[in-house]
């Protein structure tokens, strides 16, 4: 097949694991970066193209990281990017880029991210600092790449909602209510779905927790594994506790052949899809489902022509079990097949928006093995409401690289009202409990539905109330509302 000389290629992965504590995120996305650099197997022409370097946003205090890199990789002038917050923003990003190569708007360009939070709390407990990079005055980034605006109202900050484990946990029993599972029959299946990605994480070389946890073990509260937010334990979401990085080279075919890259480094982007599900989750049809995950999903595949099962490898977002469980229905993915080539955010890791530059990196080599194959990677940013995916393969599509913004299609879905006046009575929709550090029930946080379709947050620290919820499903039950304070009728 002759190419386009505009298409865009992935030519250069790497991924690091810091576990010596003192990681700083600019020097980890700096090595991430040389590591993808070298994985090109090009020569200096390379480099010298790189015209732009972009950076995924992390919890670190830099205004414009992309400089610091490009510094560093010696590409002072190059244009950089930050994104805004969300774990879709890793595909969001490769997508418009690979976009940009194919429109003729860059050779060459760098994306990367990294975390350091293992360093940041250890240093916090011991008393210590570690330095960040100084940073120019006024530094500003050319580009800052996605939406700004809250993920969360007033109403789901004030009752704590807006802490991702309470919102998933939350759908998690939505979702357990839907299937009609009890709490035992619940927690078994999505301990061994969890169970499943920490196999896949135990054969990954690169992947943070190698030591494949059982069912039993990741199900069961401990000291080392202590419940969070019913029915979550500690091995049911994100481990955020890494010094961890990645970085990909994107270039077209022209500039990769001129540089002496080795065909079979390449790597194709086929497609690209994003959209967003109505944003505040207080006016979503349901918590336990994502119609823009769905649009975005059938507009990628639409794309490269290609059906769910044409993709031998797939990844998809697992910052908390129901997240992957919504996702296989809305993808149509059956549920005997693997999820992750990773390992997930538990057991590969998941720094925050960085975690799906893992994947991303895991893909390339994946792909560099078995060329003929297709990789289906999806992103899901703040509570179900930003979702990208990208299709991959080691061969090149029939097709230039193209995008997809369904988002008219879910804007034109049903949404619930915010409600204006407080109500005194409604129906529990979703629930959870949260726990403290003595592994003791806090308290409940409800999702409630009044007469009108409109729902509203409360809580409760009733300790019966607590114990009733973690050992019977209670979803569509009648609750007493006073204020933000619920009790069950």
């Amino acid at each position: 097949m002759t190419l386009d000389p505009r298409t865009p290629v992935i030519v250069g992965a790497g991924q690091i694991n810091d576990r010596e504590f003192g990681s700083e995120p600019i020097d980890l996305m700096v090595r991430c970066t040389e590591a993808a650099l070298d994985d090109t197997a090009a020569g200096p022409t390379l480099r010298d193209r790189v015209g732009a370097v972009r950076v995924v946003w992390g919890v670190w205090p830099y205004a414009d990281p992309g400089r610091l890199v490009a510094d560093r990789i010696g590409r002072p002038d190059a244009e950089t990017t930050i994104t805004t917050n969300g774990g879709n923003q890793v595909y969001d990003l490769v997508n418009d880029t690979a976009a940009r190569i194919a429109a003729g708007e860059l050779d060459a360009a760098v994306v990367c991210a990294a975390e350091s939070l293992r360093t940041r709390r250890a240093d916090r407990a011991r008393g210590v600092d570690t330095p960040y990079l100084s940073e120019r005055d006024g530094a500003t980034p050319d580009i800052t790449f996605g939406p700004s605006t809250p993920l969360s109202t007033s109403a789901e900050e004030a009752i704590g909602v807006h802490h991702p484990p309470r919102f998933y946990a939350m759908a998690e029993s939505a979702l357990r209510h839907r299937l009609g599972e009890s709490h035992d029959e619940h927690l078994r299946r999505i301990a061994g779905l969890w169970a499943a990605g920490a196999s896949v994480a135990a054969a990954n070389p690169h992947a943070w927790l190698r030591t494949g946890p059982s069912a039993d073990e990741i199900a069961t509260p401990t000291d080392r594994n202590r419940p969070i937010a019913a029915p979550y334990p500690k091995l049911m979401t994100s481990n955020l506790n890494v010094d961890q990085g990645g970085a990909v080279v994107l270039c077209s075919a022209e500039v990769a052949e001129a540089a002496g890259v080795p065909r079979d480094r390449w790597v194709f982007p086929w497609a690209g899809a994003g959209a967003a599900d109505h944003w505040a989750p207080t006016n979503r049809w349901a918590l336990d489902e994502s119609p823009a995950m769905r649009h975005t999903g059938r507009a990628v595949l639409d794309l490269t022509g290609l059906g769910i099962d044409d993709c031998a490898l797939i990844d998809l977002y697992s910052c908390f079990p129901v997240a992957v469980q919504v996702a296989q229905r809305e993808f149509a993915i059956s549920p005997d097949r693997d999820w992750t080539i990773t390992g997930g955010l538990t057991f590969a890791a998941g720094p925050l928006n960085c975690y799906c530059i893992l994947p991303l990196t895991r893909a390339v080599e994946l792909l560099r093995a078995t060329p003929g194959e297709r990789a289906l990677l999806t992103g899901n940013g703040g509570y179900f409401t930003k979702h990208s995916a990208i299709v991959l393969s080691g061969e090149p599509g029939g097709e230039p690289f193209r995008r997809a913004h369904p988002q008219a299609d879910v804007d034109a879905l049903p949404s619930r009202p915010t409600p204006t006046a407080p109500v005194r009575t409604g129906r529990l929709e979703a629930y959870t409990v949260t726990y403290d550090r003595d592994l003791l029930p806090e308290r409940a946080i409800m999702a409630i539905l009044d007469d009108s379709g409109g729902r509203h947050w409360a809580e409760s620290t009733d300790r019966s109330t607590m114990d009733e919820f973690v050992r019977v499903d209670r979803c569509g039950a009648d609750v007493h509302l006073d204020g933000t304070a619920a009790a069950l009728a």
